[in-house]
């Protein structure tokens, strides 16, 4: 059914202007951004923290009616509309901004053959990479609560070879069995299974890991893996420039974790990206013989050289072929 907009009856949208305020924003947004630039895109969530922790929100403009008595304006709600039109106006690039809820399937199909030879001789044995993993003890895998750093904390669980699994709260069944799998795989080769778990400091974030192992060795049996909790812990506050978020009281495991811990509480966004990662690097170098790591990166370099020889050899072959067969 083809959707035709009546213009008569279409309800008017709030308009925008760039009023001081809006520009005085926008120069503090576009201040983050360029800060955080080797990390685009980045989500609204890691903005709210920068600005936070660059201390902009203290700012008259930021204040309800610009009266610091009023108090702070709904920051998510204003970020949302400014982002939104700093990229129309061109102040800011489209791809600055993470959008995580959106998927754009691939297209298939090539133009003619040519084209697709041409494709695959540009893309032929590129890309390799010897695994520094290889004649380590330890099988380490990262848990990452937050789906939004995973362009923060992938990079650096790359450079050991390690696989980074976000499990965006609660884990379910399927993800536990699937776990289960790889880590028995890992114990028949044997090595050591070893969780490394990024998440908030919070009821649940403090929790979710707990709940993992509890179904993972009671519901499923599995028993020899090692569960270490990196961050975000007490011993990285005194690292945060910003303030912690308030409890959630509806959050039914707020008693016990008030008894234990307190009530502060923080988000793993609050940590700068560099913070976040080498907080990341730190633990994985924990549970990682950096000498084996030395003598694969070594390795690498005459694996490379043989491959781009034989890479220049079957493209020479390979488009004489073509020629000749086309002709």
């Amino acid at each position: 059914m083809q959707i035709i907009i009546d213009e008569t009856t279409r309800k008017a949208r709030k308009s925008w202007a760039w009023t001081k305020t809006n520009r005085l924003r926008a120069s503090d947004v576009l201040s983050v951004f360029e800060e955080l630039k080797p990390w685009w895109p980045i989500t609204e969530r890691q903005l709210y923290y920068r600005l936070i922790s660059s201390k902009c929100l203290t700012a008259p403009h930021w204040q309800k009616f610009g009266n610091p008595e009023r108090g702070q304006v709904n920051v998510y709600a204003v970020i949302g509309p400014l982002l939104k039109w700093m990229r129309i106006e061109d102040l800011l690039p489209w791809n600055a901004v993470a959008d995580e809820n959106r998927t754009l399937t691939r297209k298939r199909g090539f133009t003619n053959p040519e084209h697709f030879i041409e494709h695959e001789l540009r893309n032929f044995m590129c890309g390799y990479s010897r695994c520094v993993a290889a004649e380590q003890s330890n099988w380490v895998e990262i848990w990452l609560e937050k789906q939004a750093l995973l362009n923060i904390v992938e990079p650096v669980a790359d450079e050991y070879c390690r696989r980074v699994m976000c499990c965006r709260g609660y884990n379910s069944v399927t993800f536990q069995a699937d776990f289960y799998q790889r880590a028995e795989e890992a114990k028949m080769m044997g090595l050591q299974p070893v969780v490394l778990y990024f998440g908030d400091w919070d009821p649940s974030g403090t929790n979710m890991l707990l709940a993992a192992i509890q179904t993972l060795q009671e519901d499923l049996g599995l028993n020899g893996v090692e569960y270490y909790r990196c961050g975000i812990n007490p011993e990285h506050f005194d690292q945060l420039s910003a303030d912690p978020i308030p409890l959630k009281q509806t959050d039914t495991r707020s008693k016990q974790f008030i008894k234990e811990h307190g009530r502060t509480c923080y988000e793993l966004d609050a940590l700068h990206p560099l913070q976040l990662q080498e907080l990341v690097r730190g633990s994985i170098r924990r549970f990682t013989d950096l000498e084996a790591v030395s003598c694969n990166l070594e390795q690498e370099k005459a694996d490379l050289h043989l491959l781009n020889t034989l890479r220049q050899r079957v493209r020479s072959f390979t488009r004489e072929e073509v020629e000749r067969l086309m002709q």
